[in-house]
């Protein structure tokens, strides 16, 4: 087969392996495929890649012939291992997919190859002569036609990195199985939320693209929306009540987590520290703490009496408060943020007004893909 074949369908094979594993591709590994369905093709001179390294491609060919060595299962099992151990997943998927589809589509072809070498008995698919393409003939081209319409077709459905069961989940729009996606995958990438729905107060149509900020009761989330944090499940205890969810994977997230516990502080004293923390990424706070005349905003700052329940709250939401006294606090704060940026650790920002209050606020001590997020 040409060159221009065999790079089509690496790119098409290594879409659908994407897809199958869940792994949303790159760009680079999209080159390494293009390099990698063009190696086997050293052991000929007249291939594009053998004209490019004749020192290489003329050896090859001489010794060992066209189809043999660089086509053959064993030179593909030894390099893939060695890359199974030495690569991120991305490129050793993209290096077997592009070195395998080559030989395998070579076997389409009359001469077929010689994949069990040492050795040389040709592997051909399929048995019959009649049904396999001629080089540069019109089965080739109609392969050469297939192959891109798939890799186009695929191409949106292996970037959403949800693999083969989260595609199928998505197309349902079920958001108990959105939920169960989200829960099993979070922590390593910020998340959206595709939704049709209605709100349950105004009955308006809410349906769009919302970030998750996090989950929300059995099988809920808490998303963003421009008026604000929305809570959204499949019934009328929730703000927008969800027809059809699809789960929607975005940008390579960490999160950073610490616990902040305390008899009393001020809630300025609480809030500078926080706001310190937003030059890292986004903060959400978690837990309970108690206090007088906080005014509720469900679903993330929930209010029982003096309990106040905090669920991913935004750092600003302290801010308030004025400098209400907060009493028995008990926090978990969340720092979501690229990776690569360092979080601030802030110590002694807060001072204590009870005898014995630890005098640290800030311990950064774990650092996750996913705690809590």
């Amino acid at each position: 087969m040409l060159t221009p074949t065999h790079l089509v369908t690496g790119q098409a094979v290594f879409l659908l392996g994407a897809i199958a594993t869940g792994h949303a591709p790159t760009l680079v590994e999209a080159l390494v495929v293009l390099l990698a369905s063009s190696i086997p093709d050293l052991d000929s001179r007249h291939s594009y890649v053998g004209r490019m390294l004749p020192f290489i491609s003329g050896p090859l060919e001489c010794r060992f012939g066209h189809r043999t060595l660089t086509h053959s299962l064993i030179a593909q099992a030894i390099f893939s291992a060695v890359a199974y151990a030495t690569l991120p997943f991305g490129y050793f998927m993209a290096l077997l997919s592009g070195w395998v589809s080559h030989s395998l589509a070579d076997m389409m072809t009359p001469a077929g190859v010689c994949w069990f070498w040492p050795s040389r008995v040709r592997c051909v698919i399929p048995g019959n002569r009649k049904y396999r393409m001629d080089s540069m003939g019109q089965g080739e081209l109609t392969f050469l036609v297939v192959m891109a319409l798939v890799g186009l077709l695929v191409k949106p459905l292996a970037g959403s990195g949800l693999g083969t069961m989260g595609l199928i989940r998505s197309a349902i729009g079920n958001i108990t199985s959105a939920r169960e996606d989200y829960d099993a995958q979070k922590g390593s990438h910020a998340w959206s939320l595709e939704v049709k729905g209605r709100d349950n107060r105004s009955y308006d149509d809410i349906s769009g693209s919302y970030p998750v900020i996090g989950p929300y009761g059995e099988a809920g989330f808490i998303l963003e929306s421009p008026e604000g944090p929305r809570s959204l499940c499949h019934s009328g205890s929730c703000d927008w009540y969800a027809e059809h969810a699809a789960l929607i994977k975005g940008q390579p997230e960490i999160t950073t987590t610490t616990t902040f516990r305390a008899d009393r502080v001020r809630a300025g004293s609480l809030f500078e520290p926080l706001a310190l923390l937003q030059s890292a990424g986004q903060v959400y706070l978690l837990g309970t703490l108690s206090a007088k005349r906080i005014a509720p905003s469900p679903p993330t700052v929930e209010v029982a009496g003096e309990t106040v329940t905090l669920r991913y709250a935004e750092a600003l939401v302290p801010a308030g408060w004025g400098n209400k006294l907060l009493t028995d606090i008990d926090l978990t704060i969340q720092v979501r943020h690229e990776p690569g940026v360092t979080v601030p650790e802030i110590q002694g920002l807060v001072e204590s007004e009870a005898e014995g209050l630890h005098p640290l606020l800030w311990k950064w001590i774990v650092t996750t893909g996913g705690a809590g997020n």
